[in-house]
């Protein structure tokens, strides 16, 4: 059983690789209510309840779960042998290498049939990226790019299980609630704009709608306000553009819009408990 005292459990990533199971409370235990969860069945099977839907999966068979979603684990073989993953949708969003998409895989694997029986090819290739995932969570922190591989790692496995995903499923029709088709939409232009626009008012603008609507509509669709996907997008691209030690202060103030040092500096140091001098200061380490 993978450990949550581990770095990334704690940081909203958890893994296992090859792990066998005998009882249903030790399965459940790897399913957590807020990460979304991902299972290969190595041998064995299971069967269970999902939203009131009853389903098997066996050898072959992946099943995502998607947060906040109530899994009943009816039956399970003994024993039952699996790779699993789950993780938080903040880990996704600061990890993912196409931001501001932190929204675009958890809608992505709400449009399709929660289970899939993949192709030996297809497993074989999925095991060696939980397999490359799980070295890299585990491989000693003295490494001075571990956060790097594992952040490639993982996304190199989303990208391959959407790759099926949307290979099975392309044909099928996806029906997205209209609210959800607006979080997607404020997804879109808040990707583009994200360094120069700051304010709810802008993509509210952009969608011809209130703020207060595009607020409430995205609150009720990912539990987050437009405002704290707005702010952590910038974040992220203040991140990214302290990386480059040509750029200095004064013109990362001014590219990304700030009004001036003083709201910068506090502005970034809110989020991450470090001025932007500060947080340069430890990537030069």
């Amino acid at each position: 059983m993978v450990s949550k005292k581990s770095k990334y459990f704690n940081e909203g990533l958890q893994v296992t690789f090859f792990e066998v199971i005998y009882f249903k409370s030790a399965l459940r235990q790897l399913l957590i209510l807020e990460r979304i969860s991902i299972l290969l069945v190595n041998d064995g099977f299971i069967s269970v309840e999902i939203n009131n839907r009853k389903m098997s999966i066996s050898k072959n068979d992946i099943l995502v779960i998607p947060k906040r979603t109530i899994v009943e684990i009816l039956t399970i073989s003994n024993p039952l042998q699996i790779c699993q993953l789950s993780f938080t949708s903040e880990f996704t969003f600061e990890n993912s290498l196409k931001k501001p998409h932190i929204g675009y895989f958890e809608f992505f694997i709400t449009m399709y049939p929660p289970a899939l029986s993949l192709k030996n090819k297809e497993v074989l290739r999925v095991i060696k990226l939980f397999k490359l995932l799980d070295c890299k969570t585990r491989s000693s922190n003295k490494h001075v790019f571990k956060k790097e591989a594992v952040l490639f790692s993982f996304n190199l496995l989303l990208y391959e299980l959407a790759g099926i995903y949307n290979k099975y499923y392309q044909h099928i029709p996806v029906v997205h609630t209209g609210k959800e088709k607006l979080v997607v939409q404020f997804f879109r232009i808040l990707e583009i704009n994200c360094r120069s626009q700051h304010h709810v008012q802008f993509y509210a603008d952009a969608l011809f709608i209130t703020p207060g609507h595009l607020t409430k509509t995205v609150k009720a669709v990912t539990t987050k306000t437009a405002k704290q996907f707005i702010e952590e997008a910038l974040i992220l691209e203040i991140k990214i553009v302290l990386q480059n030690n040509e750029l200095t202060i004064a013109s990362i103030i001014e590219e990304l819009q700030f009004p001036n040092a003083s709201f910068f500096s506090s502005f970034f140091k809110r989020y991450t408990g470090l001025s932007p001098t500060e947080y340069r200061l430890r990537l030069n380490l």
